[in-house]
Order: C-alpha cells, then structure tokens, then sequence
C-alpha cells in the first residue's frame, strides 16, 4: 500500500508533485489499461487510450476533491478516450473478436469454457461489454461502475443482469453474481 496522498494539496516542487501522482495513478494504470484491452482489443491501441488517459489526469487532478472517486474518475476518463479512439478507428477499420492474451486472473480463463465467454462477451454491445469487463474483469463495485458509466445504480445493475441473460440465457442469474 502506498501513503496517503492529498489529492486537493498538489504543490511543492516539480519532483515532489511528480512523485505524489504516480503515487495517486500508478495503481490505476494496470486496471485502466486492462479495461482499455477489452474495449480496444488492441494492445497498442489500449496504450495509447492510458498514455492519453494519464495526460488528462496530470492536467485535471487539482479538481479531484475526493481520493475514493480517483479510481472511478480514471476508469471513466480510460473509458471515454477509448470511446474516441473506436470512434476514430471505426471509420478506418471494423475489428472484430477478442484477443486471446486478455487476462482473467483466475484459472478458469485457461479452459475452453473461458474461451467461450470471452467469444461471448466480445459479441455484446459495446455499453454491455463495459459494464461487464468493469464488474467481472476488473472487479469495481456496482457503484464505481455505475460513475464510470455515468448512469445511475439501478441502471447499472439492470444493464449488468441482461448482459448475463446474453452471455448465458439458461444461466441463473445469481450464480453469475456469486
């Protein structure tokens, strides 16, 4: 674990407001780039949306006033620059599938049942797919997910139980939420 570090007190030298981002975003960085794979599917592509991510928060992180929203706040910012970038990419080039290096980490993804749900998922709608790569893959609670989204709770959740009913339809939905 690292200090705590008072996102609203930013000042000081060049090298110690340096340190005390990358002690703020660099545990975000490993989730934000994953979350940027499973949107991108392209590892190069996801690089650039967390580079591009990372500068927005340099410039923005004096407006953060709460340390606990800094996690939803990245993911959400990850997020949009992904938007953008499919926005970009979609008028050059359609990519389809997920690449299979997505890690899961559990062992499951190893078996060919974690091969099918990945298939599965990678054929959701694009909003589906981020609320379950957020919930399952990166494990953020329903209400981080819900302000990376920017969509209520209740929302959020309703969302999350049809994209399951789409991955498995005879699935009983509180298995899937265990």
């Amino acid at each position: 674990m690292h200090r705590g570090v008072d996102i609203t007190q930013f000042g000081g030298s060049d090298v110690a407001r340096d340190r005390e981002f990358a002690e703020l975003l660099g545990p975000l960085i490993e989730p934000g780039f994953r979350l940027a794979l499973a949107m991108l599917r392209d590892a190069a592509a996801a690089e650039d949306a967390v580079q591009e991510a990372s500068f927005t928060a340099w410039r923005k992180i004096g407006r953060m006033n709460d340390r606990g929203k800094l996690r939803p706040w990245f993911l959400g910012v990850v997020a949009n620059k992904c938007r953008n970038a499919r926005r970009r990419k979609w008028v050059a080039d359609v990519s389809l599938g997920v690449p299979e290096h997505l890690s899961v980490p559990s062992t499951e993804e190893i078996s060919l049942r974690g091969t099918d749900l990945r298939r599965a998922v990678a054929r959701l709608r694009h909003d589906d797919r981020l609320v379950v790569v957020l919930y399952f893959y990166l494990d953020m609670p329903l209400d981080e997910v819900a302000a990376v989204t920017r969509s209520s709770t209740g929302a959020t959740r309703a969302r999350l139980y049809r994209s399951i009913r789409r991955l498995r339809p005879d699935m009983i939905l509180e298995e899937a939420l265990r």
